[in-house]
Formats: structure tokens, C-alpha cells, sequence
């Protein structure tokens, strides 16, 4: 599974993103008793089903995924990974995974069930701000599998013990043990841990609880070199997802405009830093979200916040405190920008595309970034880098993908190769940028789309 790089994340913070568990790289309750009365004897009480019960289950529903990524934007890597995946509805042929296993690229997607071949998976959607992903094989490969439950009301509490099934570092379909250690909200979206193992493999499968079967989280990551420092994504917001593109609603997140502090003591408080674009909804800086109104009362970080709008994005209400004082704002947000919707332009083995940081303007950056460069290419021989940020070609500015495309063609009529202007992370002591101008080989132009390639 690859790890996921953060080129302009480098301008502005030296953020590592996460996503693979790679060692490198919701309170369920207790399973109902049932009472049965019989004439002239005791009750008898039914005994919870084993965790051999619940792993044996798992082997049924749990797919093998294998990827192979032919070009990366920014955030995934060229090459071959495997990871795991559970089947959450059987009639669409849907396979619920991470967003990393199946990438957000130009890629081939294969899955396979223990009694199966390995069949062509097709990405229904990969979700641009969870680590999670659904893909489609046909459905009458997926028939007579059973479809495990989903725990989607609560999460589980510190102590609760739970089984991560998947196949790591190749060892196929092998369940391990733990308990759910924590909840934490330190990386880019709140995550269950859990000191279940974890490994390259595991990514996508099943954290399942030993109590009652259900599925209490989607294994994620894990901490490189940790011993037992594992993260999941809970179900709670995995379902809220899958419900929505089951009944045909876009469950996209909204776009954020806005950053929030980072506090060091991990007070659980969602306190705007900066807001972007405050046409769409007028958060201050200061100000403290609490809840959506109707919707869902506290909240505590932007996992949450996102959560409780997924589905309501053309109408909501927030509660917040500003300056010591409660009050309500209305707003309306657009959908974040779907993954499976990137383009990009490649030339001379250089693939650019647009920035994905909202911060980025707060520091004048340039909209275009590099985001791969082919080993080999002319590309690399002109020393273009990941990250670079793509100023002006030939002279000519260039702010989106159809100025850049312009500006190529037109050179491309005369000359075979055109001087870029690029931007990149690192003057010296008194710059933040060099600022470079390289050959770009006019080599290979092609528009990259994964809609349409898709």
C-alpha cells in the first residue's frame, strides 16, 4: 500500500498525511440475551457465539484487493499493492475498502473472495476526505455471500475487544486480536485505536467486534515502528456513506474553507483558525462550532462536522460561540471535489494538476503543482520535481489547467521545447521559494481525466 506524499502540504506545514498501515507504512453493545421459558425448568440463556464463530464469518465476506496504479496524482504512488475489502451490499456487488488500497489515480482494480478468481473492480467512489472507498464487481459473483452488519449508532468504548481480519503481508485471510485502546482526532480525520495487529495487507478489512460480530471499524493505518499503535476508521462514518449512495444522494463532503487550531493537549473543540471563503458559511476566526442544529448536537472536530453535513450540504444551521455568546449561522456549502473527477495535463512525462490545499492562497501559491514525474522521462532529465508549482511557460502566466494547455499548444507550434517558470519549497534564510526556470520537452502532451478514462 503506499504511503501518501504531501507536496504543497510542504509549503505550508511539514503535514505528513496518513493512510496505509504499513509498519514502515461505535460502544457496541454486549450481544442481547435471549430468555427462553420452558414449563418446569429453569430460563435458559443463549451464550454468545465465539470469536471463532466471527472470524470464520469473515473469511466468507472479506476480499483480497489488488491495485496497480499506471499514473499517480499526488497522494499515491506508480506501482503494483494489495490490501482488503468486505462486501457491504451483495445485490450491487459493492466492496467497502480504503481510499489508499484502491487509490484516487489512473488504475486497474482487481477483487477476489476466498472461493473466487480475482475479478475486474470498477470504483464507485473514493471519498476525498475519509480514507474510504466503495468498488463494484459483478453481482452475481457476489451472490449467496453474506453481508456482515455494520455497527452505525455508536462507537465502542476503551476496553471493548475486537478482531482485525485482512491479509497481512500476504498472508491471506488471517484475523488477529485486541481491544479498542482510544479515539483520537491528531491526523486529518478522527480515527478509532485499537492495539489489534495490524500490517501491510490489513488496510480495508474488517475490525470486528468479539463481542457481537459487527463490523466496529475499517482498518486504516498504523504508527511506523509502534508496537500495536493502530488506527481504524469507525463504522459510524463509514455507514452514513454507504446509506447515502444507496438511496442515490451524493454523500460527498463539503468543501472546507476553513482551518481549525490544532491544540497540543487535544482538547476536544472545533475552533476556527482562518476561513477562506466566508460567502458559503461566515465563520470568524475564534469561533467554536458546537453542533448542527436538528442534526447533531456536540461536536468536536471537522470529522464530525463533516459527518452531521453529508447529505445536507444545500441547507444546514450550525450552533456556535462567538465571543462568549451563542448564536446560529445558516449556510450552504458545495460538495469537495470529487476524486474520481481529477484531470490533469501530462507532458514530456511530467504530470501536473490542480492544488488540493485550501490554504494555499493564504501564502500566494500558484493552482498548479507537479504532481509525478515518470523516472526516466525528459521530464526528470530537465530536473522537474514533485511539488514544483507551475508559475508562467514561455513568459505567459498560467492559473488553470486550460491556460496551461493553451499555452503548451501554442508553443508546441513552433518549438519543441518551452522554458516553465516553477516555484519550489525552500530559498534559503530570508525566502520561503526559489524560484527556477527549466526546459519543459514538449513531448507526450496529453489531457489525463479520470471521468472519462473511468
Amino acid at each position: 500500500m503506499p504511503e501518501r506524499n504531501s507536496h504543497i502540504g510542504r509549503i505550508l506545514k511539514a503535514a505528513r498525511a496518513i493512510g496505509k498501515p504499513v509498519r514502515l507504512a461505535v460502544l457496541a453493545p454486549v450481544a442481547a440475551l435471549s430468555v427462553v421459558l420452558l414449563l418446569g425448568a429453569p430460563p435458559a440463556v443463549a451464550q454468545p457465539e465465539s470469536s471463532e464463530t466471527y472470524f470464520k464469518r469473515a473469511l466468507q465476506y472479506t476480499a483480497q484487493l489488488r491495485t496497480v496504479v499506471t499514473l499517480p496524482f499526488e497522494g499515491d504512488r506508480k506501482g503494483a499493492m494489495r490490501g482488503a475489502g468486505f462486501l457491504v451490499d451483495a445485490e450491487r456487488g459493492w466492496i467497502m475498502t480504503n481510499s489508499h488500497v484502491v487509490s484516487g489515480s489512473q488504475a486497474l482494480v482487481q477483487a477476489g473472495f476466498t472461493d473466487n478468481e480475482f475479478m475486474d473492480a470498477r470504483r464507485v467512489y473514493v471519498d476525498p476526505f475519509l480514507d474510504l472507498a466503495i468498488v463494484q464487481v459483478d453481482p452475481a459473483r457476489t451472490k449467496g455471500i453474506p453481508v456482515p452488519a455494520l455497527e452505525c449508532d455508536r462507537m465502542p468504548q476503551v476496553g471493548h475487544p475486537v478482531g482485525a481480519f485482512g491479509h497481512p503481508w500476504g498472508l491471506r485471510y488471517t484475523g488477529t486480536r485486541g481491544i479498542i485502546s482510544g479515539i483520537t482526532s491528531r491526523f486529518e480525520f478522527e480515527v478509532l485505536q485499537t492495539d489489534a495487529p495490524i500490517n501491510q495487507g490489513n488496510s480495508g478489512g474488517p475490525l470486528i467486534s468479539m463481542e457481537n460480530g459487527r463490523i466496529v471499524a475499517i482498518n486504516t493505518m498504523t504508527i511506523r515502528g509502534a508496537q500495536n499503535t493502530n488506527f481504524a476508521i469507525s463504522s459510524v462514518y463509514a455507514c452514513r456513506i454507504l446509506r447515502l449512495l444507496q438511496q442515490g444522494i451524493d454523500p460527498s463532503p463539503p468543501e472546507l474553507t476553513w482551518v481549525t487550531f490544532r491544540d497540543v493537549d487535544e482538547r476536544r473543540m472545533l475552533r476556527i483558525a482562518r476561513n477562506f471563503a466566508p460567502s458559503g458559511l461566515a465563520l470568524e476566526p475564534g469561533d467554536v462550532v458546537r453542533g448542527v442544529v436538528g442534526v447533531m448536537e456536540r461536536i468536536d472536530n471537522d470529522t464530525q462536522l463533516v459527518h452531521a453535513l453529508r447529505g445536507r450540504l444545500d441547507g444546514f444551521r450550525l450552533n456556535v460561540v462567538r465571543g462568549g455568546k451563542e448564536i446560529e449561522l445558516a449556510g450552504r456549502l458545495p460538495p469537495a471535489a470529487r476524486v474520481m473527477e481529477r484531470r490533469g495535463i501530462l507532458v514530456g512525462g511530467v504530470l501536473i494538476s490542480e492544488s488540493r490545499y485550501r490554504d494555499g492562497p493564504d501564502v500566494g501559491a500558484p493552482l498548479l503543482v507537479v504532481h509525478h514525474v515518470e523516472p526516466g522521462s525528459p521530464g526528470q532529465s530537465a530536473e522537474i520535481g514533485p511539488g514544483d508549482l507551475i508559475e508562467a511557460v514561455a513568459g505567459r502566466p498560467v492559473r488553470s489547467l486550460e491556460e496551461l494547455a493553451s499555452a503548451l499548444a501554442e508553443q508546441g507550434k513552433t518549438r519543441r521545447v518551452a522554458p516553465v517558470v516553477l516555484r519550489r519549497l525552500g530559498g534559503g534564510q530570508r525566502a520561503y521559494f526559489s524560484f527556477l526556470e527549466r526546459p519543459m520537452p514538449l513531448t507526450g502532451i496529453q489531457l489525463v481525466d479520470l471521468a472519462r478514462d473511468h
